[in-house]
This record gives structure tokens, sequence and C-alpha cells, in this order.
């Protein structure tokens, strides 16, 4: 098989944009990662088209997952990602992806143990955090999920280092390696991370609560799906990396997210519409979360639309 020359590894310039040609994605994976490029850091972003291969790895993985639903295998386990989940996995963790949905998109930072023998990034890799913990791991087993609790909390810096890194023409210069270190620096700081992900158990309970966000509780919840409230709490907290009530709320604000993108419901309605009869809570527990307004997240949204086209 014909090596696959690393600049023209598939890649998005736009997130909202497959790539056109999947050709040489096929022969990648058809190579079983034998011919990715040997830089210290390289990215790939496809659509999940078919599985990718299963088995470690000659680098440290995040896979963030853009739009769909994939399903990473680790061992005897499924993991299910969902938009803006993050999977981290060390070089000698057994995975690949399962394409259960072929319009899921995914981009997929790679990083060399080279790029982590020197510097900061060795401080990185030496430090107390859950990612390096991960990251050090030499266990087949060992991986951490980021689920999609908050939505897009790592959007705008995936999408930054992948223009950085076309820009650079596919290769990892400085300003690359600059925008993962930031990039790593803003996951040490997160603490909602899970040792364990969502399973098909967890994917029904999260599918119930998108659908009756706005009338949930922790209580209701817990009775529906026949638990205690301490258990369903524990339950969400290990699979999720977060606390029950946090879920709802999170549930909340994505389906918020969602009607002052696609409907013109004046803001205190959209926060009727999710379960807040307070617009004055509604607006200072989303400020709270994506660090903008209702109106200015819809404004800022629809001038990025406009800007993608």
């Amino acid at each position: 098989m014909a090596a696959v020359p690393y600049a023209e590894l598939p890649h998005f310039d736009r997130f909202n944009q497959v790539a056109g040609d999947d050709t040489l994605f096929d022969e990648m994976v058809g190579s079983g990662f034998a011919e990715l490029p040997t830089d210290d850091v390289f990215m790939v972003a496809h659509q999940m088209l078919r599985d990718t291969p299963y088995g470690p790895r000659p680098f440290y993985e995040l896979t963030y997952v853009v739009e769909g639903h994939a399903v990473a295998r680790i061992g005897k386990k499924e993991v299910h990602l969902l938009p803006d989940s993050l999977l981290v996995a060390p070089p000698s963790c057994l995975h690949g992806l399962v394409a259960t949905d072929k319009q899921a998109i995914v981009v997929v930072l790679c990083l060399r143990p080279a790029l982590f023998a020197s510097g900061v990034f060795e401080e990185f890799l030496a430090s107390d955090t859950a990612v390096s913990r991960i990251l050090r791991s030499n266990e087949s087993s060992d991986y951490l999920v980021l689920s999609d609790t908050y939505g897009r909390i790592l959007y705008r810096s995936f999408r930054t280092l992948l223009k950085e890194y076309a820009h650079a023409g596919h290769t990892a210069n400085l300003a690359v390696k600059a925008r993962v270190l930031l990039l790593l620096a803003q996951l040490a700081e997160i603490d909602t991370y899970s040792f364990y992900g969502l399973d098909q158990h967890m994917m029904e309970v999260v599918a119930y609560l998108r659908e009756h966000c706005a009338t949930a509780s922790v209580a209701s919840l817990a009775q529906h799906f026949g638990y205690s409230e301490t258990y369903f709490s524990q339950l969400v907290h290990r699979r999720c990396g977060v606390r029950a009530r946090e879920l709802i709320v999170a549930a909340r604000l994505r389906r918020a997210r969602e009607l002052l993108l696609t409907t013109d419901f004046a803001a205190h309605d959209v926060a009727a519409a999710v379960g807040y009869g307070s617009y004055s809570h509604f607006n200072r527990i989303f400020k709270q979360v994506y660090h903008i307004t209702p109106a200015a997240y819809r404004s800022f949204a629809a001038r990025e639309i406009v800007g993608a086209e």
C-alpha cells in the first residue's frame, strides 16, 4: 500500500464541512496507522464511515467528537461518545472507534512520546492531574472521558488548534505545539472527568433527560429508572463525572442553546421552555457556564455561522 503523505491527510478547515475525499483516510485505516506522520504532533479529522483499528497506539490520543455519536471499544466495554465528548487514551490503551453513526465526525489529536521528553511538556506529564496521570498509565484498560455535560467546553480550543495546524502546512511547528500546550493546560483545570464513560444504560438516562429536561428532577429520574436517589446520584457521577443535579442543568442549557439558535423565541421564553421560572436565574446560570449571556450567545453564534458560509 502506498504511503499517505501527511500533508494530504484528511482534515477540516471548518468543523461544519467534511473533507470531500475519504480515499486517503481509507488507506490510512487499512494500514493500521502504519503510514501516519512522524511529527511529534499531528491531527486527523474524519467522518466515522468505518471502524478504526483496535489496539494500542504509538502515541497519546485525544479524540474529540464534533458531531454525531461515536462508540469507543475498550477491552470488552463500549463507551458512548456524544458530541463535545473527549476520550483521552495513553499508548497502552487497547481501543478503537466503532462506526455506529456514519454521520459522526471526530478530530483526533495525536501526541508522540518524544513531545514529552523535555521542557514544559515533560513537566505537564509529570504533574498530578487527572489527564497527566492517565497519560502516564501503562495499563491496557486505562482511559479518561470528558462527557458532553456542559457542551462545547473544548470546541473553540480544538477548532483553533486545527486552524493553526492547517496554517502550518500540517506540521508540528512552534505555534502548533504552543496551542497543544494551552489545550493540555485547559484539560488540567477541568474536574468533571469520568474513568468509566457512558454505557448503554446511561445513554438511555441521557436520552430521557433530554426529552424531559424542563420538568426533570433527581427524584423523578431516580424513580423513573427504579433507583434510590443516592444510588442514582452515584451512578451519574461515576459515568458522567458530574452530580445528577449538574446533569439536569446541563441538559436544560443544551436545550436552551438549541432554542436560541433555531427559533426566534425571546430569551425569557427560552428560559421558561427549559424549566426556569426566573429569567434572572436562567441568565445567571447560562453566563456562569458559557461565560456569555443568552442574548450575546445568540448574536455571537449567528455571526459565526454567517462567517463560516
